[in-house]
């Protein structure tokens, strides 16, 4: 078996890897700071409405609210969306 050949390889590919050239600023550092104060996380939203976090992601699911997914994954919440569902939820309560 020549597993000699499969290790040089291996390190040559590594080699380039390293020699490629870095970013020196992450893409979400150069956005809007109005924009992403008007995201929240789904614990923000949670603590809002006093639920689990887990809730907040069934209701997007759901259709309540809107998603907005960062570059990494990660759910956001639009901030004027939620405050109108909030207040929605209050009226209901009191009505």
């Amino acid at each position: 078996m020549q597993i000699l050949p499969v290790l040089r390889a291996r390190r040559r590919r590594h080699d380039a890897r390293l020699q490629r050239p870095r970013m020196t600023s992450h893409p979400l550092k150069e956005v809007d700071t109005l924009e992403a104060e008007s995201l929240l996380t789904p614990t923000e939203v949670a603590t809002l409405f006093r639920v689990d976090p887990r809730t907040v992601t069934r209701w997007a699911r759901a259709g309540k609210l809107t998603t907005v997914r960062t570059v990494g994954g990660v759910r956001r919440y639009p901030e004027k969306e939620v405050r109108e569902l909030l207040e929605e939820s209050r009226s209901e309560r009191i009505a």
